[in-house]
């Protein structure tokens, strides 16, 4: 195997991402100048310019005119984590109910749900605002016969785990997520007030309650520049699939 040494731009963006949690930690967002740091890393002004760059690239910094370089702090969210995003997510939130109603079957959705395909379905669709801005677009689907009147039941500001667990037992205990990246659409631009083709994360996910059995199909759109997902699993065999 050959061994090469770290190039001094690579050098420089990970002193960088080490200066950045550093702030995060501490809670701050701004950061020093760009003459500021190429004193304090001992680099030219091409090679720093060149790791801030690649930090701006992944949205992980912003270069603002006139206000310098500040850094985009991203709400963590744990992929393997059985309860609301709400309990996840600091900072003050709002969750608005756009629409919630009896719809068709939706064929997806009903074969996860093992329900015959014209099964009328619980459609709830909600905007996650933090901080005053929007976060996240989700639509979720449960079975509206089994959980009858939650069309009534008032869904803002409030988790539907929770509505589910204290009005019908529903004990959300494991679930599978899929994770892949789309481009914001007409719908999702307005919704999220973000430019058409903007990256979004696309989480589908398939929750399952305490007898096994599947209870709830959702679909979440986040703003790709605001959250980072992470994997903290412990007992790793356990996620492995029944034979």
């Amino acid at each position: 195997m050959e061994y090469k040494d770290l190039s001094p731009a690579v050098q420089s963006e990970e002193l960088l991402r080490q200066l950045i949690e550093e702030k995060i930690a501490e809670g701050e967002t701004g950061f020093p100048s760009e003459r500021m740091l190429e004193t304090e890393l001992g680099v030219s002004r091409t090679t720093l310019r060149r790791s801030l760059d690649t930090l701006e690239k992944e949205a992980v910094i912003q270069k603002r005119s006139r206000k310098g370089i500040e850094i985009n702090q991203k709400q963590t969210i744990n992929i393997l984590k059985m309860n609301s995003m709400s309990s996840q997510l600091p900072g003050d939130q709002v969750v608005e109910v756009l629409s919630q109603k009896i719809v068709d079957g939706v064929e997806e959705v009903n074969q996860f749900l093992e329900l015959a395909i014209n099964r009328p379905l619980f459609k709830l669709v909600r905007r996650r605002i933090i901080d005053g801005k929007p976060f996240s677009y989700e639509v979720s689907y449960v079975d509206s016969a089994r959980f009858a009147g939650i069309e009534n039941i008032d869904l803002n500001n409030t988790s539907l785990y929770s509505v589910l667990e204290d009005e019908f037992g529903i004990n959300p205990t494991y679930g599978r997520e899929e994770l892949r990246f789309v481009s914001a659409n007409e719908k999702l631009t307005e919704a999220l007030k973000i430019p058409l083709n903007t990256p979004l994360f696309e989480v589908v996910s398939k929750a399952f309650d305490q007898n096994d059995e599947p209870f709830e199909y959702s679909k979440q759109y986040l703003i790709g520049n605001q959250i980072k997902y992470k994997i903290n699993a412990k007992n790793i065999f356990d996620y492995l699939e029944d034979e």
